[in-house]
């Protein structure tokens, strides 16, 4: 199947054939960037983008609620925005696409604390469609704390039908089910899943085993949350000489797939 991006002016959408992916969107009114919509074959979403429960979750994004003190999670007045600053360079591989975005961590006053490089790799196999992030997190102060806070990193807000209170799954690598069995929790991946339409669809998170604190804690509500993040429990701290360098996984599938088998290498 043909895979190929459509990049526009606050977005870059991601095609298999004639069925439209994902959308890695970047508006000028939003705080940060993020994915939406993100499509299942066959055209059936699994994120919510603007939810009634904490509208400033967005699908599939990343952000971080204590950058130095600094709010870049919650998108209020006060809080500092992630910009996007372009488009590095894009490409075919392997029966899917390739691209490298930049973006700035700045504060209201316009201070930037941090940089980002993000590579995103689509690519789908039969019904399973898959994401693989790199993302260098750099410090442009001479110290940078990524604190404490349950507000961090990759994360995914399901739509309503996947989530735990509406009668969808969550569930996590080392058999942990729904929020009571895997909030806090070390695991290699944790995934949320339903019935939409009569088909079951869902989506996993991978923490990558090069990430300094693999297996990853993860934090997870069964209202449709999840993140692989420590920051609810510890601190990470950056300077210009060593950056942050993480690597997550994206599964998108519809049925129940063998997500065992999906963990990067």
């Amino acid at each position: 199947m043909t895979a190929r991006l459509q990049v526009a002016g606050d977005h870059i959408a991601v095609w298999f054939g004639d069925e439209l992916f994902a959308a890695y969107k970047f508006p000028p009114d939003q705080h940060l960037p993020y994915w939406f919509p993100v499509n299942a074959a066959g055209g059936i979403g699994v994120t919510q983008e603007f939810p009634t429960l904490y509208p400033h979750h967005r699908s599939l994004w990343l952000g971080h609620g204590n950058v130095n003190g600094a709010d870049f999670w919650l998108g209020r007045p006060d809080s500092g925005r992630i910009r996007h600053l372009g488009l590095l360079w894009q490409r075919t591989v392997d029966e899917g696409v390739e691209f490298a975005v930049q973006a700035a961590w700045q504060l209201p006053n316009g201070q930037t604390l941090l940089r980002d490089e993000r590579v995103w790799r689509c690519w789908q196999s039969g019904t399973l469609r898959l994401v693989d992030a790199t993302i260098t997190l750099h410090a442009l102060l001479p110290e940078i704390v990524l604190g404490k806070t349950n507000h961090a990193l990759f994360c995914v807000r399901v739509r309503p039908e996947l989530a735990v209170v509406n009668g969808g799954q969550l569930c996590n690598s080392e058999g942990g089910i729904n929020e009571s069995g895997t909030m806090g929790q070390r695991a290699r991946w944790c995934a949320a899943f339903g019935t939409v339409n009569d088909t079951t669809v869902g989506i996993a998170l991978f923490d990558h085993p090069n990430n300094p604190w693999h297996p990853s804690q993860w934090f997870t509500r069964d209202y449709g949350f999840l993140s692989p993040s420590p920051f609810n429990w510890d601190a990470w701290r950056l300077t210009p000489e060593q950056p942050l360098h993480l690597r997550y996984r994206v599964a998108v599938f519809v049925g129940e797939p063998d997500l065992d088998a999906l963990m990067p290498r």
